[in-house]
């Protein structure tokens, strides 16, 4: 499927606001014809979330995280008071950074935060979200468990921490390695087509083109 053929004709719209002291871009995916939407990495200010999901009419239907640490789930404590049967994705290897607060930099920041998912994601394995086909892939180095979100019909991945614009997630915090990320990106995500729009934790859109093409870290 070409750039020019994608599927734009399909109901998902997607919202972005930036969230708490680490200025974590939170993700929401809202299906225009179900008025449901889901969550990627509600970093903070659950309130905030919350409130833009009633301005634009939206039921929030799930939660997708990309990894474990505390700028990115600070906010799904409170997601879940709003919703107790909230559905909660992260990939497999990554549950024990969400439960533990060394792993997840949440002592670091005084914080006893200790969190559970309850759909535990594989490598490859494809989730409904709203009605469409998302692939889960599994890019290990910022922290084991990472995983990005492919949005194939509509061109687009969440990326969290493992693909910036210009730069890579650091490798230094507990379970990370540089050369798995190195290794992952340019294996699972440079092979995805060049026109793909990279949505990052915390820095603008970007491409697999331009970040393939000129990412510094990876030439």
């Amino acid at each position: 499927m070409s750039e020019t053929t994608l599927r734009l004709d399909r109901p998902l719209k997607m919202v972005t606001i930036c969230l708490g002291q680490m200025q974590t871009n939170c993700y929401i995916v809202e299906n225009t014809k179900t008025n449901q939407a889901f969550v990627f990495d509600p970093g903070d200010q659950g309130e905030r979330i919350m409130n833009t999901l009633e301005e634009d009419g939206m039921e929030l239907a799930g939660v997708c995280l990309t990894h474990g640490h505390f700028d990115h789930v600070m906010a799904l404590p409170y997601l879940m008071e709003q919703k107790p049967d909230l559905d909660i994705y992260l990939y497999e290897d990554e549950a024990d950074v969400l439960a533990d607060p060394q792993l997840n930099l949440g002592a670091m920041m005084g914080m006893d935060l200790s969190l559970k998912a309850n759909h535990l994601v594989k490598d490859g394995e494809i989730i409904d979200v709203l009605g469409t086909k998302v692939k889960c892939i599994h890019v290990p180095g910022h922290t084991k468990g990472g995983v990005c979100y492919y949005f194939a019909d509509y061109g687009w991945l969440i990326s969290g921490d493992t693909l910036f614009q210009m730069s890579i997630g650091r490798t230094d915090f507990p379970t990370g390695n540089l050369n798995d990320l190195l290794t992952a990106i340019r294996e699972k995500l440079f092979v995805l087509p060049p026109w793909t729009k990279v949505l990052s934790g915390h820095t603008p859109p970007t491409t697999i083109e331009e970040e393939s093409r000129c990412n510094p870290f990876l030439q």
